[in-house]
Formats: C-alpha cells, structure tokens, sequence
C-alpha cells in the first residue's frame, strides 16, 4: 500500500509566504513587466496630433502613452511596498505634472481623457483594487505566485 501524509503548516508560516508572493509579484510582475506593457508596448487609440518638448510631432494614431517618460518614471520610482500584521500593500503614485498647462497631475488627464487627453487610456485598472481580478493575466500571475509559495512550504 502506497505511503500518505497529510499535515497542516503555521499560519505565520502560510501568512509569511503569502506576503512574499505579493511582494515579489508587486515587484517583478507590476513594478516591472506590467508597467512597462501598459506604458511601451501596448498602442492606445488616440486621435489627437500631439506637439512633444523635444519638438517630435505624433498623432494621429494609435500610441504608447511612454511620450518622454515622465509619467511612467514617477510611477516607477514611487512604488512602495508596507507589509503589517495583517495585510500587504503596494502603492504607486503618479505624480508627473502638467507642465505648461496646469499644475495638476499628469496622470489623471491621460487616465480619464480629461483636459487635452480626449480619449481615456486607464492604465491602472488592471492592478487597481476596484477593477483587480484574477481573470486576467495580472490576476492569474498572481494566483500562480501563491500557488508555487504555498506548494514550497509543503515541499518542506
């Protein structure tokens, strides 16, 4: 008869390893990979002609919303990862301003369509609270994360 074993891990143990997940998922998959996709590679519809700072013409047509990296770099460089006792949490904060034009931030403009942004380009909904769901490729990653993090406690 084969060999079963059957045993329950910490809750710390299953706690610590869950935050782990998020954090490096945070890290690599939002901070990195998924940034850079929403910012580079995807191509948003856009029927604007835009006249860039460094004098580049673009529009109209599809485009990234990367322009001259101000947006994405302050995004980016404000990540910021606080594990408590009960809950993790990453934050970034899009905090570029609307030079020229207003003091506002940046992003809310190239997020809702408002101001001379006329098409909304919503960048963060995949990874946003509101619209966050495991459904998708973020989500799935995510659940692949844990999945790997618990099956090690397991191994051990």
């Amino acid at each position: 008869m084969p060999a079963i074993n059957a045993r329950i891990i910490g809750a710390k143990q299953i706690e610590q390893a869950l935050i782990n997940a998020f954090e490096d998922w945070t890290k690599e998959e939002i901070n990195e990979k998924h940034w850079d996709s929403q910012f580079g590679d995807r191509k948003w519809d856009y029927e604007a002609v835009t006249l860039r700072k460094n004098r580049e013409t673009v529009g109209p047509r599809p485009r990234d919303i990367y322009d001259l990296g101000e947006l994405y770099e302050s995004g980016i460089k404000s990540y910021k990862f606080t594990a408590g006792t009960s809950s993790a949490e990453a934050s970034w904060h899009w905090d570029a301003k609307n030079k020229g034009k207003t003091p506002e931030e940046y992003a809310w403009y190239v997020h809702e369509g408002e101001g001379t942004n006329i098409r909304a380009r919503k960048f963060t909904d995949q990874v946003s609270d509101a619209k966050f769901s495991f459904m998708n490729d973020v989500g799935l990653n995510l659940l692949d994360r844990v999945q790997t993090a618990l099956s090690a406690l397991n191994a051990n």
